[in-house]
């Protein structure tokens, strides 16, 4: 029986121990960090604890790593096998849930695991650029692979519970969204509440949440670890609750995975030909745009959701400003309209990744890329067709972040610069094209290995952004050019376009064109 439960798990590790990728993924983390050591090396001189702010940026980029894996990677364990339609099959094998959930989950979390183990040879370099203790790299190094194994329990229990792989990912967001907010959000509102509006026992239950969170946040944790006067505990108060809360989430997934894999729906947005025909519509002139837009960004009701959701968000601003300043009026003063402007262009950025790395990659696993191929269009005018599509999703984001310009016009202004606003465009741009390309080579990796490749290349691009608006502008000042700003933006975005979206572009189009021949 043991052998037969364990089958599954051991072809996945043979798998992706054969397949180039991973190691590929390994590589590149590995030689990103020692790439970082060597800057931090050369930086060390007349500096002090240069090996503990290299280890912390190395923690934190892990960190971000992880919790996006836990969105992409690990949320499509099992439901990669429910939109293939290829989860009866493993039952009929003889697969048994158990034999499942090791196979499909813990496999990844074991080849995942290896990611951190691969950097310990070079963070061990920190050692000698002062700072940081050997005991602290490896508590550390526990801490996150406690993490890890909390945050792919996680996902998979997202992934057993719902139907496809969008609305596991979804789901997995929106949990870990909330641990990392949540207490702040509880601790400022309990601040700000009048007194007498919660009573004593409900005030208390509130209060004890954000210890709560903060036994399980691997934030706090590194952020205790790497303080030079505290002792160093290599198995603390997060690692036994982190996979705790593991083992419970991997026995509740295992216990109710026949339960919630039942087919999901794919009849219609109704039986009521009125309502369906008012969510699907007639098909538009531009095909392919429509059908994107329709089946897989979610269509009319979905962004009608997207536009109260954000309604709700801006609404709940406005009262945590009236909390704070009854005699506020309809726009968002001081950081409160800042903090609104960063909340939706946090959510922008989101949606673009997700849109980018799934938009190619649905096609491809739905086997559909070469129907699309026999369309009477070349692949240029499919591909931007699809991105049109997409870029209807993008309306209700859009919309609430212009709402947000008008009614924290002054606070925005007093934080931000069109400098940050070229800069978060261009690496928006670059990362949704990296994404694309990556979402054509790997199964599910995309979205991570996109956020891990635009890290270091947001400092790369930094200088020359910054280099040549201040160029620009002082060329348009000394003629007299009224638009400096203007000129300088889009003297950048026509630069970033030609010398690093368009070759990606081509890139996109050739692979595209080799997909489908395939």
């Amino acid at each position: 029986m043991i052998s037969g439960t364990l089958t599954l798990f051991n072809w996945t590790l043979k798998m992706d121990s054969k397949s180039v990728y991973p190691h590929i993924i390994r590589a590149a983390f590995s030689v990103i960090m020692l790439f970082s050591i060597s800057i931090a090396f050369f930086d060390a001189f007349g500096t002090s604890r240069t090996g503990l702010r290299f280890f912390e940026s190395i923690c934190f980029l892990n960190v971000m790593v992880i919790t996006v894996s836990g969105i992409s990677y690990f949320v499509t364990a099992v439901t990669e096998e429910k939109d293939a339609g290829t989860f009866a099959l493993l039952r009929l094998a003889g697969m048994t849930s158990l034999s499942i959930t090791l196979g499909k989950s813990t496999s990844r979390l074991v080849s995942s695991l290896m990611l951190l183990v691969i950097q310990l040879p070079f963070t061990f370099l920190s050692i000698t650029l002062g700072g940081i203790l050997w005991q602290q790299i490896i508590a550390s190094y526990i801490a996150l692979a406690a993490w890890m194994i909390l945050v792919s329990n996680l996902a998979l229990f997202c992934s057993v519970r719902c139907a496809t792989s969008g609305r596991a990912a979804g789901l997995a967001g929106a949990i870990l969204g909330l641990f990392f907010t949540l207490p702040t959000i509880i601790s400022e509102g309990l601040a700000a509440a009048p007194a007498g509006v919660l009573s004593k026992g409900a005030t208390d239950f509130l209060a004890s949440l954000p210890e709560l969170f903060a036994a399980l946040s691997i934030r706090d944790r590194l952020v205790t670890l790497l303080q030079t006067n505290v002792p160093v505990v290599f198995f603390g108060t997060q690692f036994w609750a982190s996979v705790f809360l593991a083992f419970c989430l991997f026995c509740v997934s295992t216990l109710t995975l026949d339960f919630w894999s039942a087919p999901a729906e794919v009849g219609g947005p109704s039986e009521n030909p009125g309502i369906r025909r008012w969510a699907v519509g007639r098909c538009w002139t531009l095909a392919v745009a429509w059908k994107e837009f329709l089946f897989f960004t979610g269509g009319r009701s979905f962004a009608i959701a997207k536009l109260i959701s954000g309604g709700l968000i801006l609404m709940a601003f406005f009262m945590l400003q009236m909390l704070n300043d009854p005699s506020a009026g309809l726009t968002l003063e001081r950081d409160s309209g800042w903090h609104a402007f960063l909340t939706f262009a946090a959510l922008l950025a989101i949606e673009v990744l997700l849109y980018a790395s799934g938009c190619l990659f649905s096609e491809v696993r739905q086997g559909t890329q070469g129907t699309l191929a026999t369309l009477p269009m070349s692949s240029a005018r499919i591909l931007l067709e699809k991105a049109g599509g997409c870029l209807m999703g993008l309306v209700p984001v859009v919309f609430w972040i212009l709402v947000t310009l008008f009614v924290g016009s002054r606070s925005i202004v007093a934080h931000c610069s069109s400098t940050m606003v070229i800069s978060y465009l261009i690496i928006l741009g670059f990362s949704s094209h990296v994404a694309v390309v990556l979402s054509l080579y790997t199964r599910w990796a995309a979205l991570p290995l996109t956020i891990l490749f635009s890290t270091p290349a947001f400092f790369c691009l930094a200088a020359p952004i910054l280099g040549l608006t201040a160029a620009t502008t002082a060329l348009a000042r000394s003629h007299n050019f009224e638009m400096s700003l203007f000129l300088s933006g889009m003297v950048n975005l026509f630069w970033t376009w030609l010398f690093i979206l368009l070759p990606l572009q081509l890139w996109i189009r050739d692979r595209w064109n080799t997909v489908t021949q395939q």
